[in-house]
């Protein structure tokens, strides 16, 4: 089971635009967007550190406010526009998953730009985003900090949801001041930690494994502020005691993005409306939107996002806690295994995307 609990401390906030019905049925169709673009390049996003990552698209049919899984759009031209008159073409991506991508190494979001996002269906629905820019206020990225801590976690006990106190960590981001106006940000999170396939050979290729995931940690932070004053923001929860994610080595990109009130505004809904199931699972139906249909009556769900980007890759190893971690996993194994699985191969390891090519920016010994 995986150990990470986040802790969401939202403000109480009240906003200008109209009240949304989240209690929509409609049998026309629509579409969900998912995309936005930052003022970093891929070339940039590796010194995170990371192995980089492109500007995505991803694009789902949906059709009523039951769906709990959308169908993926293939075939669909993707087409970013910018105010200089340039254009660029995402290209799809071949595992049909309904992701289009940006492959421009050099292309980020610049100061001062208006960019637009327009989609074009097989069928013949297009679809155009507002022209959208950076935001002006400065993004900083703070220091990140730990505290030790035990609370409550929920979890699943004979098919009831329990509280049961966990030992852990609350991961903390500074937030630095003297903006000369009000800011709003959005923290997101990939998670990357070492897995040891305990029962291997010492020199086996496949001892080690680096593991991602794109299924854990993919809730994300919001906070306004008045921009002015410092402060510490609490951004997860990750539990320590009988969490195999941290027996080895624990990391996590932190992406602090400064985003519009309109996006905000976008993102704070989405998670009022998160317990309905959220972009990934059901449309989000009634919240605000900068798309619209030019052509047909297919409504429209998502958001097209132009965000000032910081990152940074936050590092733990249990010897950072003034307390031991027990490692169970070697007797386990001893236990369990039938010496072709995970605990010999760690390609074979069960959680998340394993891969025994060490990272660029690895300067830590394997033992």
């Amino acid at each position: 089971m995986i150990r990470v609990v986040f802790i969401f401390l939202f403000l109480a906030l009240t906003s200008c635009n109209e009240k949304y019905d989240f209690n929509v049925t409609s049998d026309t169709p629509g579409i969900v967007i998912e995309a936005s673009v930052s003022d970093i390049s891929f070339t940039e996003s590796i010194d995170f550190p990371s192995a980089g990552r492109y500007f995505s698209v991803r694009l789902s049919q949906t059709t009523t406010v039951d769906n709990v899984r959308d169908k993926l759009i293939s075939g669909a031209r993707v087409v970013l526009n910018d105010s200089e008159g340039n254009s660029w073409q995402y290209e799809e991506n071949t595992t049909g998953t309904g992701l289009y991508y940006l492959r421009n190494d050099a292309f980020y979001a610049q100061d001062e730009v208006s960019y637009q996002l327009v989609i074009s269906l097989v069928e013949g629905p297009r679809f155009e985003s507002k022209w959208e820019k950076l935001p002006t206020t400065k993004n900083e990225i703070g220091g990140m900090s730990f505290d030790e801590t035990n609370q409550g976690v929920f979890e699943w006990e004979a098919g009831e949801r329990v509280i049961k106190e966990k030992d852990g960590v609350n991961v903390k981001i500074d937030v630095n001041g003297g903006a000369e106006k009000s800011r709003h940000f959005r923290w997101s999170f990939e998670p990357l930690w070492l897995y040891k396939s305990e029962l291997a050979q010492i020199d086996s290729p496949v001892r080690y494994c680096w593991v991602t995931s794109r299924y854990d940690f993919k809730d994300f932070v919001l906070q306004e502020d008045n921009g002015k004053d410092a402060y510490q923001k609490q951004l997860f929860f990750l539990e320590t005691k009988g969490n195999e994610f941290v027996y080895q080595y624990f990391s996590a990109l932190i992406h602090q993005e400064l985003i519009s009130e309109d996006y905000y505004n976008f993102w704070r809904d989405f998670e009022a409306q998160k317990d309905k199931g959220g972009l990934f699972d059901q449309p989000p139906f009634g919240l605000s939107t900068n798309f619209t249909a030019t052509n047909s009556d297919w409504t429209v769900n998502g958001y097209f996002g132009v965000v000032a980007e910081k990152t940074t890759r936050w590092e733990f190893t249990v010897d950072q806690l003034s307390y031991n971690v027990p490692n169970n996993l070697y007797d386990i194994c001893e236990e369990i295994s039938d010496r072709a699985d995970q605990c010999v191969n760690c390609l074979l390891y069960n959680i998340g995307t394993p891969t025994n090519v060490t990272p660029w920016w690895w300067t830590r010994e394997l033992n």
